[in-house]
């Protein structure tokens, strides 16, 4: 019997910035660490992503503060082959598990329209 393989990963991304007169450069994405847990079993896959954002005060003139959030995916991806040259991928997922109201730091409507809330799908796809 084969075994399944299990992946961690981490990935962290920060910026900073200031013109030369010292105000801060605008919609400056804030720091951000994103934990992956996937395992994968033959035609198998669950996947689990945590994207932990940072909240941005460093604000240019102009600019409102974002609030941190904290954001949730799963996903489930089966394979079943049809034949030798085609096969189907079933994939079952729900986004923002922990439905966090959440804003983008970086766009020009974040005050009136947040991030999608909790979400679920179901996406198949044909390889042929």
């Amino acid at each position: 019997m084969e075994k399944g393989s299990l992946t961690f990963s981490f990935a962290r991304d920060s910026i900073s910035g200031e013109f030369k007169d010292g105000n801060n450069i605008p919609r400056m994405i804030p720091a951000r660490n994103m934990y992956s847990i996937s395992y994968s079993e033959n035609d198998l896959e669950l996947k689990l992503n945590l994207k932990d954002v940072q909240e941005q005060d460093n604000i240019s003139e102009g600019e409102t503060k974002t609030e941190g959030y904290e954001m949730l995916d799963l996903r489930i991806n089966k394979t079943y082959s049809l034949n030798s040259e085609s096969d189907l991928s079933i994939s079952l997922f729900a986004n923002n598990v922990l439905d966090e109201v959440a804003r983008n730091h970086s766009s020009f409507v974040k005050d009136e329209v947040p991030l999608p809330g909790r979400n679920f799908g179901v996406k198949f796809n044909l390889r042929f």
